[in-house]
């Protein structure tokens, strides 16, 4: 879409070294300003991002994030014993993604529903347009970066379509990617910047776990090649072995500025490595799958532009790029980091190879032929079509059972509706929506917390009750459960039918109530009329 030396307006006043002479023609000095078809090209592109990550739906945490930062808030301490659960008395709670938690509680309080879809948008629009600044720096005409962004947007459409903490996380590793990209050419003039955001990250999600293994893989290799190689670099000014431990270090150290310390690291040492079979986004990534083959292709093009690239290939960058494209064969939830690794780090690759592609290639048109006008005309009415739709989708957190789960809203408005008052023995993803709804006056048995909250052994009695598995019972025989909320038509719903001691009081399509004979509450539920929702919350706008 560019013309011959034309640049985008993300690109830098000077070509980058290690283009070898033949590649280093092809990108004379930069001109100050953009054509209009690539300012046409950049806003279409990312009034895409923007509008496909407007588009929001709820998520089984979301009610927990602002509940729990709400209480955070309130009680001006993060080290609590566990407020929201009758089977943790005297568990201290390490929530460790606190004050991605206060942020969300307190936006939601200003803005409501409309300012966390704007909060996730606005930083998946931030992402999107550091990512596309980078590319075409690195050479990328407007379109060609412009075809990447797209394709890294579509692997992030997974995670940007709800809120969640993680939102955080991928701007900061965004960060580590380019310390990395740019400390294998020389040393950064902001790489000491980098620690401190550590130290933020650590209290905002702990995605900082895969910040530092990268830094950690980038720094090895560096090292190693130093250690090895009996010639000088050919890039002077690059940080020294020192230098390149000590900013491991420090960002090591950086992440126990938390209020839980060390407890912090002892906590994800245990969680970060244990199956979840239990959660989808945690099973790995199957390439048959259409998901899995546009992950495969576009990691085929990273390897294209790897082997047919002209420009120098750093093994420290290289060794970061395969590990991090591997990753979604561990879990698929790691998608998104590996686009963004690709993306960065092969990026420059890509373009060059592409560039040579295209030399070989027939001109279609003259040299220097300028853009039809209506391109640009036409690209920017797409763009504000695509903002303006962003926009309408931002009012409304909709429960869409088809992609976030169906959620048991008429048997919990039954129960909110009584009065009820007691221990509440719910389904995992339904914990933390029954205790926004529901508490404080009701707590539950289990929520999105896991091991932050609850010990494995009341994980495990937690997961039987809800497949109906093994001594399913446990959990309303060894603790003082007085009602459960279970999914009609599973294993469990037919085994308390048949429990000596238990009632059932109400039952939808999607959720089943029972309570325990004897109990005065099991009468005050009876007695009140169930709610004209939808039993499974379908179209209602949350929290």
């Amino acid at each position: 879409m560019t013309s011959p030396g034309r640049p985008t307006v993300f690109q830098a006043s000077r070509h980058s070294p290690d283009l070898d002479v033949a590649a280093s023609a092809r990108h004379p000095a930069r001109a100050a300003h953009a054509s209009w078809p690539e300012v046409a090209t950049i806003a279409v592109v990312l009034s895409l991002a923007f509008y496909r990550f407007a588009q929001t739906v709820a998520d089984p945490d979301l009610w927990g994030h602002i509940k729990f930062g709400e209480t955070v808030w309130k009680a001006g301490a993060v080290a609590l014993p566990d407020p929201f659960s009758y089977l943790t008395a005297g568990r201290q709670w390490v929530d460790h993604e606190w004050l991605s938690e206060v942020v969300f509680y307190l936006v939601f309080t200003t803005a409501g529903p409309a300012g966390l879809i704007a909060m996730k948008a606005g930083l998946g629009l931030a992402l999107m347009g550091a990512l596309y600044r980078h590319l075409c720096r690195e050479g990328l005409n407007a379109l060609r970066a412009g075809f990447l962004v797209v394709a890294v947007v579509h692997f992030f459409l997974m995670s940007l379509v709800t809120v969640r903490t993680l939102i955080f996380s991928y701007p900061l590793f965004l960060v580590v990617l380019l310390l990395v990209h740019a400390a294998a050419r020389g040393r950064p003039r902001w790489m000491w910047a980098v620690p401190p955001l550590f130290a933020l990250w650590a209290n905002l999600h702990p995605g900082f776990l895969a910040g530092l293994a990268i830094l950690g893989i980038w720094a090895a290799v560096e090292i190693w090649v130093r250690v090895v190689s009996d010639r000088r670099p050919l890039i002077a000014g690059r940080p020294t072995i020192r230098e390149i431990l000590l900013l491991v270090t420090a960002c090591g150290l950086a992440t126990l500025v938390n209020p839980h310390g060390l407890t912090l690291w002892t906590l994800l040492r245990k969680t970060a490595f244990v199956p979840r079979p239990d959660i989808s986004e945690w099973h790995p990534m199957v390439l048959v799958t259409p998901h899995g083959i546009a992950y495969a292709a576009f990691v085929a093009l990273a390897l294209w532009g790897a082997i047919h690239s002209r420009r120098r290939r750093r093994a420290s960058a290289m060794a970061v790029l395969v590990v991090t494209a591997l990753l979604p064969l561990v879990a698929l939830r790691h998608a998104p980091l590996a686009a963004l690794a690709v993306a960065v780090l092969a990026g420059e690759h890509i373009g060059d190879a592409w560039d040579r592609w295209i030399s070989t290639r027939p001109r279609s048109r003259p040299a220097g032929h300028a853009s039809p006008i209506w391109f640009p005309v036409g690209a920017l009415g797409a763009a504000a079509l695509l903002t303006f739709g962003a926009l309408s989708h931002m009012s409304c957190i909709r429960i869409t059972p088809a992609i976030g789960g169906s959620y048991p809203a008429r048997a919990v408005a039954l129960i909110k509706q009584s009065g009820a008052t007691g221990n509440l023995a719910v389904d995992f993803d339904w914990g933390e929506y029954a205790l926004y709804e529901l508490g404080p006056a009701l707590k539950v048995s289990v929520d999105g917390r896991r091991e932050t909250a609850y010990s494995p052994e009341i994980y495990e009695e937690n997961l039987a009750f809800k497949y109906g598995e093994g001594d399913w019972a446990a959990l309303l025989r060894n603790h003082d459960t007085h009602m459960a909320l279970v999914r009609t038509g599973f294993p469990t719903f037919n085994l308390l039918k048949l429990e000596p001691g238990w009632r059932l009081v109400y039952q939808d399509p999607v959720a089943a109530l029972f309570g325990r004979d004897g109990l005065p509450v099991v009468e005050a539920l009876r007695r009140t009329a169930p709610p004209g929702l939808p039993p499974d919350g379908a179209g209602l706008c949350v929290p």
